[in-house]
This record gives C-alpha cells, structure tokens and sequence, in this order.
C-alpha cells in the first residue's frame, strides 16, 4: 500500500486498488510520486488535468516530512511539470495549495 496507506479513507487494500484504477482510466489522471531532499520517497500526489488547470485530487507527505516547506516543494516540482496549467486544490488540498498560492505571491 506504501504512501496510499497514509490516507485515512483508503486503509483497506481493495479501496487502494479502487483509487489506482480510478486513475488509470483516463488518462487526465495521473498520480506522481515525490523525493525529498534526501532522495527518498516521500509522497505522491494525485492530479486531474482540466484545460489549463491542474485539479490536486490526492496530496499525502510521509509524517516525517509534513512541513508546508515540503509541500511548496513539491506543488513547485509541479507547477514545473505543468507551467501553463493553474494548480488548484480540491476540497481535501485546498488549504496545502492555498497557502502555497500565498506563499509564491508574497514571495516568502
């Protein structure tokens, strides 16, 4: 189950293979795994592309690196995949992107 087993709705490995699927059926949907700093794996993010936005469906960081640092890096090695596409979180992710949003525009 790896990182999957961090999300709280998806502890039974049925409903893992439920969500991968979910993603592997379009192919707008695609799920990105992230290293931290010191190249480990460290969390995945699940995205939907939609014209010029970029939908975050899924945002999971291992514990030890849940730190809105980690996020903003990650959500940037995004934004670099994905330049033309605006990033918006969905009702889970909101908030992590939000703030990431505030942080690029702030300059902080």
């Amino acid at each position: 189950m790896g990182l999957f087993s961090l999300v709280s709705d998806l502890q039974d490995m049925r409903l893992v293979t439920q969500e991968m699927d979910w993603y592997a059926d379009k192919e707008e949907r695609l799920i990105y795994l992230w290293k931290d700093a010191h190249d480990n794996w460290a969390g995945l993010v699940g995205i939907e592309i939609h014209a010029d936005q970029l939908l975050i469906h899924r945002l999971v960081l291992a514990p030890q690196s849940r730190t809105q640092q980690n996020y903003d890096q990650l959500l940037d090695e995004l934004q670099s995949l994905y330049p033309k596409n605006r990033i918006i979180g969905g009702f889970d992710t909101k908030q992590i992107c939000t703030k990431w949003e505030q942080s690029k525009n702030h300059g902080s």
